[in-house]
């Protein structure tokens, strides 16, 4: 090897020893960077060339910048995200609920309630008394307004959900955009370079996948060409062509339903922080909502059922003490419609809901959709009653199979939950009309009302459904509240597992700093050494 042969060992010492700082110098930058996977540069002996009998070295070569990667550990913190995604969701919703409905603070409806009927007992005490029943009209007011506003801020924390939802379908789409677009950056850098693998982009859309992830469930996985395709519920997000947008459509009840292509979706999402608020929103909305308004619903039927049959003291009877039941109903048809909906009988009434089923043009079904039981069934008249369990509806028009109607005695029932009296006279306190003074027969079965069980209430009494209804948002809300505690520090133990692989480590990179800076001064020093022989050589 000639003397310039040095200059070369020399040359690939600094190139080497360069990179290498440069890599080192940019994993101290990104120490504190959210998905950068450490960088480290792969040296290897130059190829050695032969002189004379022998072999030797003409320096040093970067073979690859290798970045420390575990796919294994990124697919489980995929995973685990979206658990932790599911449980904030679930934790935010249900801990506002508890709130709403928190006792200890007087913000529940237990107060109220035992008022309501305690004032029942004042009037029993003394029937003919003025005050007694200007307090019981007040307690029952109180009762009104505290349960109007409990469903008024149940709403607004559905509201809430149905917000979120609509906000995160669009992050959604925004990084499925971005990911689209690195797969194209990553897809071109890196084909046919494997030498020049585009690391932080790579780093940048695993970022992307873990941010998906939180926000919703998805599979994936990389093809030889380097792109990632996502799809969620078998439907392609994200393609090594494209990417797809998901929509948030307002329903008819008011939802926020996920749709994909046009077709619906909702029920696809169980994780991330979608599926969490969807859930969140179908619990509090069929159990915690549906059976305060049961209850309210109850108190109204019961407590009218017993006043009308009373008389108050200017004698008048069948009265009723709060706006009497009503039938709410929603058309799922584009021909047919529903014209009236009733109570005809509340003695009858369940206060259940149902659902209307056509199977075909002529012929329908009535499930009760608390049971799922066949109530009844018949053929179809235009204009004809549909009668079931004190329940009337007429339907018109021209249904077709599929369609379906949705009938309720519950939605909207606290909306329309007011004091039907105005005049204290015409409480009715008495079993007859007043011929015996002092009767206070009705106002005392009135109290005992609140002590013994409801049928519509499964047997409970008044105060321990309500209690039920408290405890189960209790023990919903704990439950949660240890998922995302849960989720939260499992989630914790794979990024440190992966900071173990991936994670940059500060005493040793400046380790590697003050390697590589001694490697870059000692070929410094043998290009110094070279270039004086150099020079001795031609003063000769």
């Amino acid at each position: 090897m000639s003397l310039f042969g040095l200059f070369d060992i020399g040359k690939s010492a600094l190139f080497a020893s360069q990179k290498a700082l440069n890599v080192v110098s940019n994993n101290i930058a990104n120490v504190n960077t959210p998905g950068y996977n450490r960088q480290e540069v792969i040296l290897e002996v130059s190829n050695s060339v032969q002189i004379g009998g022998d072999f030797l070295g003409r320096g040093v070569r970067t073979s690859e910048i290798r970045r420390h990667y575990d796919k294994f550990i990124h697919m489980q913190i995929i995973g685990q995200n979206q658990s932790f995604g599911r449980s904030y969701a679930l934790d935010r919703g249900l801990s506002n609920l508890e709130q709403i409905l928190n006792e200890t603070k007087d913000l529940g409806l237990s107060d109220s309630l035992k008022n309501y009927f305690n004032a029942w007992q004042g009037v029993a005490t003394n029937p003919e008394s003025q005050t007694q029943r200007t307090i019981l009209l007040q307690q029952a007011k109180t009762l009104v307004q505290n349960a109007k506003q409990i469903e008024r801020d149940i709403s607004d924390i559905l509201k809430d959900v149905n917000d979120e939802i609509v906000n995160v379908v669009g992050q959604v789409n925004s990084i499925a955009s971005q990911i689209s677009q690195l797969n194209e950056k990553i897809a071109q850098t890196e084909s046919g370079q494997n030498i020049n693998q585009a690391s932080n982009m790579r780093d940048q859309r695993d970022k992307l996948l873990n941010d998906l992830a939180e926000l919703t469930n998805y599979t994936w996985y990389e093809d030889d060409s380097k792109y990632v395709t996502v799809l969620i519920g078998g439907r392609s997000l994200v393609t090594p062509l494209q990417s797809y947008e998901l929509s948030a459509t307002e329903d008819i009840e008011g939802n926020n339903s996920i749709t994909f292509g046009g077709a619906d979706i909702t029920s696809m999402f169980e994780k991330g922080k979608l599926g969490g608020n969807i859930d969140v929103r179908d619990d509090i909305k069929s159990e915690t909502l549906a059976a305060l308004r049961k209850l309210v619903a109850s108190i109204v039927k019961e407590t009218n059922s017993l006043h009308q049959t009373g008389y108050g003291l200017d004698s008048s009877t069948g009265n009723d003490f709060f706006n009497p039941l009503q039938i709410f109903s929603l058309d799922y048809s584009s021909g047919a419609y529903i014209t009236s909906s009733v109570v005809s009988d509340v003695s009858t009434l369940t206060l259940d809901e149902y659902d209307i089923n056509f199977t075909d043009a002529s012929s329908y079904e009535v499930y009760n959709k608390t049971s799922g039981a066949l109530v009844t069934s018949g053929t179809y008249s235009a204009g004809a009653t549909i009668s079931f369990e004190g329940i009337d509806v007429v339907i018109d028009g021209s249904p077709a199979g599929g369609d379906s109607f949705f009938i309720s005695p519950l939605n909207g029932v606290i909306e329309n939950f007011n004091v039907e009296i105005s005049d204290i006279r015409k409480i009715s306190a008495a079993s007859s009309d007043q011929t015996l003074p002092g009767d206070n027969t009705k106002a005392l079965q009135m109290y005992q009302l609140s002590q013994g069980g409801i049928s519509d209430l499964d047997g409970s009494t008044f105060e321990n459904y309500y209690s039920g209804i408290i405890s189960n948002v209790g023990v919903m809300s704990k439950a949660a509240s240890d998922s995302l505690t849960y989720d939260d520090n499992l989630l914790f133990e794979l990024q440190k597992k992966r900071d173990e692989t991936s994670g940059v480590s500060l005493d040793e990179e400046a380790a590697n700093l003050i390697r590589y800076q001694r490697s870059y001064e000692a070929g410094a020093r043998i290009l110094k050494v070279t270039d004086e022989l150099l020079q001795t050589i031609i003063n000769l």
